[in-house]
């Protein structure tokens, strides 16, 4: 995949220096209009969250053009005893649309455990009673959030509610242009954390696998090879308790930005089209896909059945909201009472970091309250 030029040096630079020298007047500009609340991107939601969405979507727009893939992400070394690198399992685990092939393999990936490292296997006892979640971040594909700023948000809220123990975030391959880290990359990658996990000694009833945004459509990918490889061959890796996804991205077509763009309420949220069109043309592969792959990379209009229960949440007001309601229907319909679908009002895209800044966190919990009896 060709770079743009502003992802190059020393343009990039130049352009960097540039967003931050107008970004503050832009900013300024946007706070003095946004008093006015018919002038608001929507009327309804108060200054700050309004204002911080338009930084937020400047920010991505500034991530997209300049193919900045790390944000405020930190260095392992300072996480000595919660960070890991975990091996694939054995290749005849990687079967169907996610064995290995020329382009794409398997491979050693690194994890961070919050709060700490669940007990060895000496410890029975306690290894009995955790509860982990397998969470994967978002990131549209290409970028990496920072652990300590966005991870301990998401594991803190998860555990919480979920009553868990437990939270390793499951960093991904990043889709960096290159034919090895596209499509299944991520969804191996889903895999070998999963296999790890169970290898802990961790009952299977009690991991929840989790996501949010481009990493809910990591998780539905690795809940769909799950539940297709159940009676099949070598033992299959057994089910995990249940799944929660939030705000997931589950139209990853050609045109997702365009798409997007086009959405009754993207003028009011904090992605954009440049954003994640770039995600989709890193992860959708080259070449035509078949049907059976086109299901994993984009899962709306693909629903499948599910021998666990899934929780699919988002914010009524975000750009994805009408794409992933489809898909929940699509599911509920599938899976009577397996699956169910919150919608919190007023809320962008990824509620879970959000809401706060949002003065949504009674309305969010309420929806994660839904979760808990589903999932606990």
């Amino acid at each position: 995949m060709e770079r743009p030029l502003l992802s190059k040096q020393p343009f990039k630079a130049i352009f960097i220096l540039c967003f931050l020298a107008t970004s503050s007047v832009h900013v300024a500009l946007l706070a003095i209009k946004y008093l006015i609340r018919p002038l608001r991107p929507l009327p309804a939601r108060g200054w700050g969250p309004s204002l911080l969405s338009a930084i937020t979507k400047m920010t991505f727009r500034l991530l997209a053009k300049t193919r900045l893939q790390y944000v405020l992400c930190d260095d392992p070394s300072l996480n000595k005893d919660r960070y890991l690198l975990i091996e694939p399992p054995a290749a005849h685990v990687f079967s169907g649309v996610l064995a290995a092939s020329d382009s794409v393999k398997p491979a050693p990936l690194g994890a961070l455990w919050f709060p700490s490292p669940p007990p060895s296997r000496q410890n029975m006892d306690e290894l009995k009673k955790q509860r982990v979640i397998l969470h994967f971040p978002g990131g549209a594909f290409v970028i990496a959030l920072g652990q300590k700023k966005f991870g301990s948000v998401i594991a803190d809220t998860l555990m919480k509610h979920l009553k868990a123990t437990r939270t390793l975030w499951a960093q991904y391959r990043l889709c960096d242009g290159s034919p090895d880290s596209c499509f299944p990359a991520a969804i191996q990658d889903a895999l070998t954390f999963y296999a790890y996990v169970l290898g802990l000694g961790i009952d299977p009833k009690n991991i929840i696998v989790s996501g949010d945004s481009a990493g809910g459509n990591v998780a539905l990918g690795l809940l769909r090879h799950l539940e297709s490889v159940q009676g099949q061959g070598q033992q299959p890796l057994p089910m995990p308790g249940g799944a929660i996804i939030l705000s997931p991205w589950v139209n990853v077509s050609a045109q997702s930005g365009r798409h997007y763009d086009q959405c009754t309420n993207s003028p009011s949220d904090n992605l954009c089209g440049a954003l994640l069109q770039w995600g989709a043309d890193a992860y959708r592969p080259r070449e035509e896909l078949s049907s059976e792959v086109e299901a994993y990379v984009s899962p709306l209009h693909h629903p499948f059945k599910l021998s666990i229960p899934l929780f699919i949440h988002d914010g009524a007001a975000e750009g994805f909201h009408e794409d992933i309601e489809a898909f929940a229907d699509e599911m509920m319909e599938m899976n009577s009472g397996r699956v169910e679908f919150r919608s919190t009002p007023l809320g962008a895209h990824d509620v879970i970091l959000l809401h706060q800044d949002f003065g949504i966190t009674r309305e969010f919990e309420a929806d994660l309250g839904h979760a808990a009896s589903l999932l606990c």
